[in-house]
Formats: C-alpha cells, sequence, structure tokens
C-alpha cells in the first residue's frame, strides 16, 4: 500500500518552508510521497488576499518539479468550494483505495482540528504535526509529531509584502520568484 502524506494549503506563495518540511517527512520516512493539495478558497481564511487559483497553481507544480517524492495534487481545484479537507478525503479515498492517507498539519492546525467540518472522519487518518510558532506539541504523541523540524521563520504573508529582494531569494524556490515577477504579482520587485 502506497503511504502518502498530505500537506494542505492555499500556497500563497509555496516557499522554501513548505518544501523543507516535506523533506523531513520524506527523510525521516515516514510516508512515500507528499502531496501538495492547492487549496483554493480555505473556509476558515479571507479569500481577498488570494492570488489567483491558477497563479498558485503554477508556482506549485514549478517549485515541486525537481523534488523527488513531492508532486502538486489538483483534487479541490475541481471540487465545490469552499474546501472541506473531509470532502477532498472522502473524494481520494474513494479514487486511491490503496493509497493510505496521513494529514501533515501544522501544530497550530491540529489543535483546531476537532472543530473542523466532519472532524470524527478526519481523526481517522493518522496525523503529521509540525511545529508553528505559538502553537505547543506538548499535547501529541511522539509518534505524531515529526523530528528535528525547526520552526520555520517564513511565512507566506511576509513574503507578499516585503520587497526585500535578499530576502525573497532565501525564502522562494527560484521558479517561484521568477513566475511572480514575469507575473508582477509583487509590485516592487
Amino acid at each position: 500500500m502506497k503511504r502518502v502524506a498530505l500537506f494542505f494549503g492555499s500556497f500563497n506563495p509555496i516557499h522554501n518552508g513548505h518544501i523543507h518540511i516535506a523533506h523531513e517527512v520524506l527523510n525521516q520516512k515516514k510516508v512515500d510521497e507528499v502531496q501538495f493539495v492547492l487549496s483554493p478558497q480555505n473556509p476558515f481564511k479571507n479569500s481577498t488576499e488570494l492570488w489567483p487559483e491558477n497563479h498558485r497553481w503554477e508556482m506549485l507544480t514549478r517549485a515541486l518539479a525537481q523534488t523527488p517524492g513531492m508532486s502538486a495534487n489538483a483534487v479541490e481545484l475541481e471540487l465545490p468550494k469552499p474546501s472541506y479537507t473531509a470532502t477532498t478525503l472522502k473524494k481520494l479515498v474513494s479514487d486511491n483505495p490503496s493509497t493510505q492517507y496521513t494529514l501533515l498539519l501544522g501544530a497550530d492546525s491540529a489543535k483546531s482540528l476537532p472543530t473542523w467540518k466532519h472532524a470524527d472522519y478526519l481523526m481517522e487518518f493518522p496525523l503529521l504535526i509540525y511545529p508553528r510558532v505559538g502553537s505547543s506539541i506538548a499535547s501529541f504523541s511522539k509518534e505524531q509529531v515529526l523530528n528535528k523540524v525547526p520552526m520555520q521563520a517564513i511565512s507566506a504573508t511576509a513574503i507578499r509584502t516585503t520587497s526585500d529582494m535578499d530576502l525573497l531569494k532565501a525564502w522562494l524556490p527560484a521558479s517561484v520568484l521568477t513566475y511572480i515577477q514575469e507575473h508582477k504579482l509583487l509590485n516592487d520587485i
């Protein structure tokens, strides 16, 4: 049975912090593959700050093109909006019965999981949890927590609000930065 970690996010844009977490999941042999599931509209977030999904999808696919064991998954682009994780998982499980899915979540999201739509269904899936600023991982079992994954000092919000080219080069895959520049997604670079 293939083991796949699902890394959900708006990826607005995808950055090196996301990729680092996925590398650690693979390095620790927790799963065989990490699939980045682009969420076109998170029901808990303001969608007015989101770049159009076609840009986010293109950046995601470019960033992952040369990363073994990682891929972009467009399942939520085909589902009704807003995207609910339980709906997505039901579709994936139905379409891929020989795949074992694990949810890859930040500690903040993992703590709020019991409040999500159809949380009882979501709790049936194994969790892999990475640290997030302001959220303790102490309440999770040792098997759920990713070891040796430092908190990332990168945020998509900071990326969208800076014009510091040195920071952008450090935070973003080169293909993503090039795409942002080509499509003038940030006015100051």
